[in-house]
């Protein structure tokens, strides 16, 4: 069989989908069509995608390769950190046997210029990538030393690769990473890059060095970012991640904005992809409707209705307006003939759904247009699942992203103490709140508390830690208005109800507040080291009843018990400074934190030695 001449390879797993789009979109607004295939090796990307993804280049080729007995040998941290697709590029060595010139990039990169230039790289030896900036050894790679390999010799990147079919024993070295990966899995950091460089040691490859500021340069490299053709944003802050470099990579997201309106003007409603049905409810608000509403209608995926319940109020009309103008047949308009509540005004919308998956929206937030796309297919993937929320970012008056635990274990110790879950961004498996009863009920202000607070014994929660949508603040949230009191009794009131009938504990108001989450009662306490030996002993009291009842990891809520264990001063201090440093804290903040914490130090260890002695004598009496 006669070999094409260059092949372009991409691998990605089904959250992505967006990065490769954006990555062809830049190829093709600045290169001439040097290659023969674009190849992208993916593990579960779904029919929908992959036509889009083909409406962007003809000459897209999909493979879906994979070792899944490779992938069980590493370590899972290691996989949600990089993915499995980091391992897809020891497959480019296969890929020689039917191309002469394979190269591999990463697509956590912004192409914003020619790179045909890649193809003078490689023709001496057959391999070709760059040299680390960092000045980083190989060693870097591993979590310890390999004593059969050089440690110390300067590390080559993998995120940037041009092979060509004259390197010698190609045909043997996709096997050879696969077996070496396996065997060392425990020990890698940085898996398909420790490989790669283990493999140009074992084979003794010449490496020719690619330009790392023209085709792989690092947003930090100020001097070299306006030259080169390509920006790699390897580590953790990405294009669609951090603030700064959406601002000064303003064509990246020109890019993803195409990406969308491509999906967008390509509706096509495939009725084998389960429905999902979004429910709303709205009350007299319609400032932000109209955004809200139209961050779900322009989601990728497109199999929706959405269910938008208007509560009875001054302002229905108006409102049922503005939805009307929409002209879009995908939502259902329910109009309350009285005022019902916030709670039952969602059930409504729960009892009249249709899709197999029931997911929440509020009435001023804003869901990104791949939300709905990865949620359907983490549900999908793991059908056990009841509930599935994810991460988000909060803008308005305050602005922050709030890390969100993924653990299913984890999350069901978290729920005895506060809500696992951003209320606007979860979705739900309708069955199995159909089979258990599931719904809100109207006797709690903390009415997603308390209905997770129920679920939680029936089946696994989880969390995307991918941000999903943007959680409006500063203004009115509840729908019937807010009382912080009210709210707060409500949370406490939960938090009861859960320890008493999964654990038998029968705590006191106090014994509450002290290990509640809403808000930190030790930081301000005057009865400071009172309090804290409370709230130790509750604390002590809950794992003693776990030990009994084994309804939690025991191991894990030895750890969430340290981590709520009482360090008032640290916050105290801090929130002290923040008032009186305010306009320039964050950027001080850092600089001032670790001495913060080697001041305290001292003060952590007497605490906790004069808690022990009072811990004693009360045990004593």
């Amino acid at each position: 069989m006669k070999k094409k001449k260059v092949a372009l390879v991409f691998g990605i797993s089904n959250d992505y989908v967006f990065a490769l789009a954006n990555t062809i979109v830049g190829l093709k607004k600045y290169n001439r069509k040097f290659w023969d295939d674009i190849i992208v090796y993916h593990d579960s990307l779904s029919r929908h995608d992959m036509n889009n993804i083909k409406k962007l280049d003809n000459s897209i080729i999909f493979r879906s390769r994979f070792d899944e007995k490779l992938i069980n040998n590493i370590t899972p941290d290691i996989i949600k950190k990089y993915s499995k697709a980091c391992m897809y590029r020891f497959d480019c060595f296969n890929l020689l046997k039917e191309y002469k010139c394979v190269i591999w990039n990463d697509v956590d990169i912004l192409i914003q210029g020619n790179i045909e230039g890649l193809l003078e790289y490689g023709k001496k030896s057959g391999f070709a990538a760059t040299l680390s900036s960092g000045g980083f050894n190989v060693e870097a790679n591993f979590k310890k030393l390999i004593p059969e390999y050089n440690m110390f010799t300067p590390l080559y990147n993998s995120g940037i690769l041009v092979l060509r079919d004259h390197l010698k024993g190609y045909e043997h070295y996709a096997e050879w990473c696969v077996n070496t990966a396996k065997k060392y899995a425990p020990v890698l950091r940085w898996p398909d890059q420790g490989i790669i460089n283990l493999l140009i040691q074992e084979f003794n490859i010449d490496v020719e060095i690619i330009d790392i500021y023209k085709y792989c340069c690092h947003p930090t490299q100020k001097e070299h970012i306006k030259t080169a053709s390509i920006i790699h944003a390897y580590g953790d802050e990405k294009f669609w991640n951090n603030d700064s470099l959406i601002k000064e990579f303003s064509e990246w997201k020109i890019n993803n904005d195409e990406w969308h309106e491509l999906c967008t003007n390509n509706i096509n409603i495939n009725y084998d992809m389960p429905l999902v049905s979004c429910v709303m409810s709205v009350y007299n608000r319609y400032d932000f409707l109209r955004e809200s509403v139209e961050s779900i209608l322009q989601q990728t995926y497109t199999n929706i209705e959405l269910i938008i319940v208007l509560e009875k109020c001054e302002n229905q009309l108006k409102i049922e307006r503005i939805l009307k103008s929409l002209n879009d047949n995908r939502i259902v308009i329910i109009k309350n003939s009285k005022k019902l509540g916030f709670a039952e005004s969602l059930n409504v919308g729960f009892r009249i759904s249709k899709g197999k998956y029931i997911a929440r929206m509020d009435d001023d937030d804003i869901s990104l247009k791949d939300r709905f796309y990865k949620q359907v297919l983490f549900m999908e993937n793991n059908p056990q699942v009841g509930i599935c929320g994810t991460n988000a970012i909060f803008f308005g008056k305050y602005s922050s992203v709030i890390g969100v635990e993924t653990d299913s274990e984890k999350l069901k110790i978290i729920t005895l103490f506060k809500t696992p879950f951003i209320h606007p961004t979860v979705m739900i498996n309708k069955h199995l709140f159909d089979k258990y009863k599931l719904y809100y009920s109207s006797d709690y202000f903390t009415e997603d508390y308390e209905l997770w607070s129920r679920a939680v014994q029936y089946f696994p929660f989880a969390n995307i830690e991918d941000v999903l949508l943007k959680y409006r603040t500063g203004i009115e949230k509840l729908t019937d208005g807010s009382n912080e009191l009210k709210l707060h009794n409500s949370h406490l009131r939960v938090m009861y109800n859960q320890f008493s009938k999964y654990l038998g504990l029968d705590l006191s108001y106090n014994e509450l507040n002290l290990i509640q989450e809403r808000k930190d009662v030790c930081a301000i306490c005057f009865n400071r080291a009172e309090s804290q030996l409370l709230l130790k002993k509750t604390l002590n009291k809950i794992l003693q009843a776990n030990r009994r009842k084994k309804v939690y990891n025991h191991r894990y809520l030895i750890d969430y018990k340290k981590h709520a264990s009482p360090r008032g001063f640290k916050p105290f201090i801090k929130k002290c400074l923040k008032l009186i440093i305010s306009p320039f804290y964050s950027s001080l903040m850092y600089r001032v934190d670790a001495r913060i914490e080697e001041c305290n130090e001292e003060i952590y260890k007497y605490i906790d030695k004069r808690l022990e002695e009072q811990d004693n004598q009360h045990d004593q009496i």
